[in-house]
């Protein structure tokens, strides 16, 4: 019995005994506190955390892919959108000096109406004129070769009613 007292005091000194007993109070402790569920459930969030990470990691490179093969290209779409530009731009300069050109034309059409109109105008004007002035002068002359002339004045009353004869109604 001396044996076992011995043995007793032997692990009772010992730090495999107070090795057993830190572990003894640590298992009733995590029972206590259930603390292997929180260990799991941490590392439940933590792998959680992981996979959504590497989910935006993979959504980031795919945004970061996108964006890089649109500026790759992105020198060809300018010059598409500076030829396009220009394009209109040409094409829009094209129709002014269209319609520049036919507004020169549809005023110098009205221009030279207008000096037709002038021109008419005129000659009517000096036709009248030269018209009036043949008839004062005629006058004139016949005043004058009827006063060199009376017996021209019967003669001209008598081609006068000759002439009124012939005209019929």
């Amino acid at each position: 019995m001396n044996d076992i007292i011995n043995l007793w005091t032997l692990i009772l000194e010992s730090n495999t005994f107070n090795f057993i007993v830190l572990v003894v109070i640590l298992a009733v402790i995590m029972q206590k506190l259930k603390l292997g569920d929180a260990l799991e459930r941490l590392k439940i969030e933590i792998i959680t955390k992981i996979e959504d990470s590497k989910s935006a990691r993979e959504n980031a490179m795919n945004y970061f892919q996108g964006a890089k093969s649109k500026i790759e290209h992105i020198d060809d779409e300018i010059s598409e959108k500076l030829s396009l530009a220009k394009s209109r731009a040409d094409n829009i300069a094209d129709s002014i000096a269209e319609a520049a050109n036919r507004k020169i034309k549809q005023i110098e059409n009205n221009a030279q109406k207008v000096v037709q109109a002038e021109e008419k105008t005129l000659f009517t004007s000096l036709t009248q004129d030269t018209a009036n002035s043949s008839v004062d002068l005629a006058r004139k002359f016949v005043k004058f070769k009827l006063q060199q002339d009376p017996a021209l004045h019967n003669k001209y009353i008598d081609e006068s009613i000759e002439e009124l004869d012939k005209v019929t109604i």
